[in-house]
C-alpha cells in the first residue's frame, strides 16, 4: 500500500511540474493582458474618434519583456556557438577518418603486394623442389 502511495505521489508531482506554465508563456500572457482593453459599461453612440487610446505601459512589464528577449537572444547565440563547435569537430573528425582510411588503404596495398610476392616465391620453391 505504501509503495502505491509513493508511486502516486511521484506521478502527481511529475504531472504538476509539467503542467506549470513556462516563463515565456507567462510573459506572453502578461503582455496580452496589458494590451487587452476592458469594455466600458456605458453605451457610446457617437464614435468620433477611432484612435487607440494611449495605454500607460508599466516599466516592469517592459523590463520583463526585454529580459525575455535578451534571454532568448542569449539562447540563440549559445545554440549558434554550439552548432559552430559541432561543425568544427565534425570537420576534424571527417578529415581524421579520411586520413586513416587512406593510410589503411595504402598499408593494405603494400601487404597485398608482399603477399603476392611471397606466393610467387613459395610457388617457385615448390616447383624447384618437385623437379
Amino acid at each position: 500500500m505504501n509503495k502505491i502511495l509513493i508511486v502516486l505521489f511521484f506521478v502527481a508531482a511529475a504531472v504538476a511540474f509539467e503542467a506549470r506554465p513556462s516563463r515565456i508563456f507567462k510573459e506572453r500572457v502578461r503582455s496580452q493582458q496589458a494590451l487587452t482593453t476592458t469594455p466600458s459599461s456605458e453605451e457610446h453612440e457617437d464614435h468620433e474618434s477611432h484612435e487607440m487610446p494611449d495605454m500607460p505601459v508599466k516599466k516592469d512589464e517592459v523590463m520583463g519583456s526585454m529580459d525575455t528577449l535578451s534571454s532568448l537572444a542569449k539562447v540563440q547565440r549559445d545554440q549558434a556557438e554550439t552548432f559552430r563547435m559541432w561543425s568544427t569537430q565534425f570537420r576534424t573528425f571527417k578529415s581524421s577518418v579520411m586520413k586513416y582510411m587512406e593510410q589503411s588503404s595504402d598499408l593494405l596495398q603494400k601487404h597485398e603486394k608482399k603477399i603476392q610476392t611471397l606466393q610467387r616465391v613459395a610457388s617457385k620453391l615448390h616447383e624447384d623442389i618437385n623437379h
